[in-house]
């Protein structure tokens, strides 16, 4: 847990670093027509995505500049914390689905039959890994889908479909997991289950490195360099190690 926690907090500082450097680009702002005059929408376009803000002019009386300025400055603050929402998104689902599920794969997988590992501590480490993995992305997802709520068009993106899809079948797999614990009773169904618990998990993985791509895809330019540099060298060191134990086991064997 203190390597999770360390993981986490590393990347919160590299974010946070990074969010700062990345100039508000692409932000864009346009007033619509109100019956109201002391009401305007502002359309604020924040990456690929559109989001109107109703915003309520000071008074009647206020100068027209010092009206827009106000209205400029709650665009640019729900842009910036529309920003901030989405660098929250991309932090857990990172962490919870790209790093901490693939940690307990590796674990179920390679740790089973290390000596060094008591028969029931590389299935703690998988169950912690994994329960810690689907809580953080499950905070992930209800992030995603208020950062959708919030948009202006409710369009079905393929980055929303593959979260929704994923968030689903992680259910799949606890409720199958509760059913193949180590001390539950031998059977014949038990077999087939966990051979579908294992595939399911690689194509959950699969279905997870891909989806973390689509959603970075969907950052404007300046911002998605820096997110798809760092998941791609997170997504290659669990390559190599899963490649190193994979050859060791074939060695092994």
């Amino acid at each position: 847990m203190i390597f999770h926690g360390l993981i986490f907090a590393g990347i919160i500082s590299f974010l946070h670093i990074t969010d700062a450097q990345i100039s508000p680009c692409n932000e864009k702002h346009s007033f619509l027509m109100n019956n109201d005059k002391n009401v305007s929408v502002v359309e604020v376009h924040s990456g690929k995505e559109k989001y109107q803000l109703t915003v309520t002019a000071p008074s009647q009386n206020v100068h027209y500049g010092e009206t827009t300025d106000h209205r400029l400055g709650s665009a640019r603050r729900f842009r910036r914390h529309h920003r901030h929402l989405r660098t929250m998104h991309g932090i857990v689902n990172i962490i919870g689905w790209g790093i901490l599920l693939p940690t307990g794969v590796i674990a179920a997988r390679h740790f089973k039959k290390l000596p060094q590992l008591k028969s029931d501590e590389w299935y703690s480490l998988h169950i912690r890994s994994q329960m810690s993995g689907f809580i953080l992305g499950t905070v992930g997802w209800g992030l995603g889908m208020s950062i959708r709520n919030a948009a202006k068009e409710h369009n079905l993106s393929v980055h929303g479909i593959l979260g929704t899809i994923i968030f689903a079948l992680t259910i799949i797999q606890v409720i199958i997991a509760a059913y193949l614990r180590p001390n539950q009773e031998e059977r014949e169904s038990k077999k087939y289950l966990a051979i579908c618990h294992h595939l399911l998990g690689y194509v959950l993985i699969i279905l997870i490195i891909t989806n973390i791509y689509q959603g970075i895809d969907n950052q404007n330019p300046a911002a998605a360099n820096i997110w798809k540099w760092l998941y791609s060298v997170i997504v290659g060191v669990f390559a190599f190690i899963f490649l190193a134990l994979e050859l060791l086991r074939w060695i092994k064997s």
